[in-house]
């Protein structure tokens, strides 16, 4: 095919039908939407005139997830009448984000939206952004989008990474470079200058520095990161950071700005090759960057917008609640999403499962989240809007969609920092209530994962018929806190406890007190070393002493050959 000149050559015995086939396969771009469309029917387009949209919200941050959840609420929303001054511009801070933002800029900014269950399937192309700015080149438009009063909300999905804070206080981490930089970078620069910042906290502190210099109102900084209680969170990162330049700029926006919470809720796997391939094969449409989700999608807001917001509520494809405490919701998924799926990662590690969707039809690890999800229920209290059995139903039924693809190994990217926030808080003595606690029985099931992920720790490490587990995502904490050093003490501790077994099973009951002790020293050893791990990973309130025996028990079950088998069985009794 020779792009200039649209002319296919064709080989000996080659048929095609030349008008058909360019039709079939054409780059996206706001030209061709139509043609789209009457090729075919089934992709839906913009419903809106895109040349009439006025930007009223910018995201920092633009990634998959972003693409698949808040701009599809905000591309149904721009389909209703009223709505035009809702469009989005997209903000990248990182030098990497030159990559979509040149795809993006090719296509006019759209791309194409592919939903996918188990049993049918949406195709659509979002039309929502109107640009997408590189902060490293285009700092002087950034803070034009940022400062501009038409911009009433300002989202963002950065990580908590992303937030700069130290883990430990809750507070903006000073020690931080990337702060230190934009501290300096604030402190010699004025309102109307236009540095480079290295932090998404110092963008919103310039704009709302400039904002209070021209007198012009505040916004709505809308964390969507998939972080409990981010908005919380974000405003003691720009809180502090503006603390640190001028307390005056701190006051201002403590006043004038609003951090509402949010809860986003929708598995968005990276977006691969084949599916790229597919999208042109079946529906004609070459994307250079398309995204695949799933059909869930689920957005609870803390309803605190003083400078308007869209009606998001209204979308048709997402469902949204509006409400005046997210905390219960962060909880529920939490506990019966995000842990669910820590719960499955390890366990299907050790059993060598590659996919979410091939580990959830293994009916080891089904019955085991059958557990799981019984015990976890128990630490959460119902909400509005949701019903909990329904839930867990349909989370169980979301990660057994072969559709997304969705891999153990994605699951596993900052295991510590998901376990600490979905798992550890299960199993504390106050997981139920102050004062109430799981079951001893419950608690197998919740520390059961773990007690797979330390194994999944030692990749390198391979015990008889346990073999070597695939390595690991990226967990930046776990080597911060040398979890793999702790993790192999209570490997080799749980491993002297099962030789000990092994070379005594012949003893007899009245053992003498020197077996005894020697029996029982090893298991002392073991608790002790689990008690390090578990604190050094979720703090002591997680290392309870019941917590601390079934960790180390359980590590003595993996042990041997047959093990994981063995160690799920136990779990679930």
């Amino acid at each position: 095919f020779n792009e200039k000149s649209s002319v296919w050559w064709l080989g000996p015995g080659e048929h095609y039908h030349l008008e058909a086939r360019v039709c079939a396969e054409m780059r996206l771009n706001s030209s061709c939407l139509q043609a789209i469309v009457e090729a075919n029917p089934a992709v839906k387009v913009p419903c809106y005139q895109r040349s009439e949209i006025k930007v009223g919200i910018a995201h920092i941050g633009v990634g998959n997830f972003h693409r698949a959840h808040q701009a599809v609420f905000q591309d149904d929303v721009l389909g209703l009448s009223g709505n035009e001054s809702w469009g989005y511009v997209g903000v990248g801070l990182l030098p990497q984000d030159a990559t979509l933002q040149e795809k993006l800029s090719n296509q006019d900014f759209l791309y194409t939206l592919w939903e996918k269950d188990s049993s049918s399937e949406n195709v659509r192309v979002i039309g929502c952004h109107t640009d997408y700015l590189l902060a490293t080149s285009e700092a002087q438009k950034v803070m034009e989008v940022l400062c501009c009063s038409a911009t009433k909300i300002v989202t963002l999905t950065i990580t908590e990474k992303g937030f700069c804070l130290d883990l430990a206080s809750g507070q903006l981490d000073l020690t931080n470079p990337h702060v230190q930089f934009d501290i300096a970078s604030l402190k010699s620069s004025t309102a109307n200058d236009a540095p480079v910042f290295r932090t998404a906290p110092g963008y919103l502190v310039a704009a709302a520095r400039r904002r209070l210099s021209e007198g012009t109102a505040g916004f709505t900084v809308l964390s969507c990161d998939n972080i409990q209680e981010n908005g919380q969170k974000l405003r003691a990162a720009v809180g502090g950071l503006a603390e640190a330049v001028d307390p005056t700029l701190r006051a201002w926006i403590e006043q004038e700005l609003t951090f509402p919470n949010s809860m986003v809720d929708r598995i968005t796997p990276a977006t691969t090759d084949e599916a790229r391939a597919e999208i042109t094969e079946r529906f004609g449409i070459i994307d250079q960057a398309p995204v695949v989700c799933e059909k869930f999608c689920l957005w609870v807001v803390e309803d605190k917008f003083p400078f308007g917001r869209p009606p998001w509520e209204k979308s048709t494809v997402g469902k949204c609640l509006l409400v005046q405490d997210v905390l219960p919701y962060e909880l529920l998924k939490l506990r019966l999403l995000n842990g669910v799926h820590q719960a499955l990662a390890y366990p299907a590690m050790l059993l060598n499962h590659e996919f979410v969707h091939t580990a959830m039809a293994d009916k080891r690890i089904r019955e085991f989240l059958g557990h799981y999800t019984a015990a976890a229920r128990c630490t959460v209290q119902a909400v509005d809007g949701l019903d909990t059995t329904e839930w867990i139903s349909t989370v169980l039924e979301r990660f057994a969609n072969p559709a997304i693809k969705d891999t153990i190994f994605r699951l596993t990217e900052d295991a510590t920092n998901r376990c600490s926030v979905a798992l550890a808080p299960c199993m504390t003595n106050d997981a139920i209530e102050p004062g109430k606690g799981l079951s001893e029985a419950q608690l197998r099931a919740i520390v059961f994962p773990v007690s797979c992920w330390a194994r999944c720790l030692l990749s390198s490490i391979a015990n008889g018929a346990l073999p070597c587990t695939k390595p690991l995502n990226r967990d930046d904490r776990a080597k911060e806190l040398g979890l793999c050093t702790l993790a192999q003490n209570v490997w080799q501790s749980a491993k002297a406890c099962t030789e000990v077994v092994e070379d005594e099973r012949e003893a007899v009951a009245s053992a003498a007190p020197e077996q005894k002790r020697r029996r029982a020293e090893p298991g002392a050893n073991a608790e002790r070393a689990a008690a390090a791990f578990l604190t050094a990973a979720f703090g002591e309130r997680a290392a309870g002493t019941t917590v601390c025996r079934i960790f180390a028990s359980q590590l003595q079950i993996l042990c041997v050959a047959g093990g994981v088998e063995a160690a799920l069985t136990s779990s679930n009794s």
